[in-house]
């Protein structure tokens, strides 16, 4: 995969989130691409495992273990992303920024099963929060254009999401 996702880094930078998206969907179910340790998660968090760090810092590829319950912040990214669900199953709820309000309205929620993919490029133009909703444990195979280091302080942007009684007050 990653000898993949390096060629992928030599193109076109606008179409790179894609074409790591796809190449997750080329991965298959493979039960070997985690180790057992890599399957375990957290009841108190969703959990991160380190499963691949590009030697030139260009991205680095993650496997997330979701706990029944478990959620991300609503945020957009401050660099490219490409996921795919593994294993369970995820919703995704989307969002739009409203700058003029500086919050993000919630605008859809998607069912995300296994071998289903998502992307995006860094900026407020794909906001999301994803979540387990299930009663089973989930995972997720995650590729960010960061390096190893900077996986916990340079992906999220978090994004504050709309009340109510903002969206009841603008529609008014």
């Amino acid at each position: 995969m990653a000898r993949k996702i390096d060629l992928a880094c030599q193109g076109a930078a606008d179409k790179l989130p894609q074409a790591v998206a796809r190449i997750l969907c080329e991965q298959g179910s493979d039960a070997v691409l985690l180790t057992p340790e890599q399957c375990k998660g957290n009841d108190q968090c969703y959990t991160r495992h380190l499963l691949y760090a590009d030697p030139a810092g260009r991205y680095t590829v993650v496997a997330i273990v979701w706990s029944p319950g478990q959620q991300t912040p609503v945020h957009a990214h401050y660099t490219w992303c490409a996921y795919r669900v593994f294993s369970g199953s995820l919703e995704e709820d989307r969002y739009q920024w409203d700058a003029g309000h500086a919050c993000a309205h919630h605008g859809a929620t998607v069912a995300r099963v296994a071998g289903q993919t998502g992307f995006g490029h860094a900026g407020m133009d794909q906001i999301h929060r994803l979540r387990n909703t299930s009663a089973h444990p989930a995972i997720s195979i995650h590729v960010y254009g960061v390096d190893a280091a900077r996986v916990s302080t340079h992906v999220n942007r978090l994004a504050p999401e709309a009340h109510e009684s903002q969206r009841e007050a603008e529609l008014a």
